[in-house]
């Protein structure tokens, strides 16, 4: 029972993470979200529960899974014996604020949980996992990015090409 003068818990309040990324990672980021002309937040937000969920990252990052994952009626098997995921930074780092939903966040926790990492870390993976891999952004793309210019999406085509090395700067 509440007691009085305590103050009520909003039912919709969001979940603050804030996952450590490179400089390099970071800076990726912005600039894509600066493309995309959103905050870095919403683009951050999406890239991990889009990545959450997409059969192309779960691929690339089930090798890493200790324990089953299920999403999309899709149960990705774990396996303890393997070795836990370390993430280790050689250069400088920071930090990105992202605010999820409470089931968003709970989704994070479930990967989270199959990766035997923290939620905060399994926001940073899905980040650098879900940015680095063609096959996501495309479909990221498409189905985010619709409204824009063509301009802006040659901009971010040529940017994201440059990213993943496919041109140089």
């Amino acid at each position: 029972m509440k007691e009085e003068g305590e103050r009520k818990i909003r039912s919709d309040k969001k979940v603050d993470v804030k996952p450590t990324l490179s400089i390099e990672l970071k800076n990726s980021l912005y600039t894509f979200s600066y493309l995309c002309n959103e905050p870095v937040k919403d683009v951050a937000e999406k890239l991990c529960l889009d990545g959450a969920v997409s059969k192309v990252v779960i691929d690339d990052i089930c090798k890493w899974f200790r324990r089953s994952y299920q999403y999309n009626n899709v149960i990705a098997v774990g396996d303890a014996d393997r070795p836990k995921l370390k993430i280790n930074y050689s250069s400088q780092t920071s930090k990105v604020t992202i605010r999820f939903k409470r089931e968003d966040y709970d989704l994070i926790c479930n990967l989270a949980h199959a990766l035997d990492l923290t939620p905060t870390s399994t926001a940073a993976l899905l980040i650098r996992v879900s940015l680095r891999n063609i096959e996501f952004m495309q479909q990221y793309c498409t189905k985010h990015l619709m409204d824009l210019s063509n301009e802006r999406k040659k901009k971010i085509d040529v940017f994201l090409n440059e990213l993943w090395g496919l041109i140089k700067k």
